[in-house]
């Protein structure tokens, strides 16, 4: 089950971070194609570069989180794996999930 949740997490942060990298560039283009007046008003090829872009940098960001939780789970005395899913620690969820969203702050303004 927890594998389950995992993949389906990884799965929704990489289209996020796509569509979000895809409508940001995409509206700058399509407001500079209406200022300019001539050419398409989609770009086909950097639409292309756009896609690739978002997505290497929601696999590296999501690596960089991962490694960021491994050190953190280093870093305490205890097992936060065998706390949050066997144990049911709350306290340990929510300091995973501090970390994780420090981290990812940290990685999306470094990346931004």
């Amino acid at each position: 089950m927890a594998k389950k949740i995992v993949f389906t997490t990884l799965t929704l942060v990489t289209v996020a971070i796509t569509a979000f990298v895809l409508f940001s560039h995409n509206a700058v283009a399509q407001s500079d194609a209406a200022a300019s007046g001539d050419g398409p008003m989609i770009d086909f090829k950097v639409l292309g570069g756009f896609i690739i872009e978002g997505i290497v940098f929601s696999i590296v960001g999501l690596i960089i989180l991962m490694v960021g939780y491994k050190v953190f789970d280093m870093a305490t005395p205890y097992d936060l794996n065998r706390q949050i899913a066997e144990e049911n620690n709350t306290a340990a969820g929510i300091a995973v999930a501090g970390v994780l969203i420090s981290l990812g702050i940290i990685v999306a303004a470094a990346m931004g």
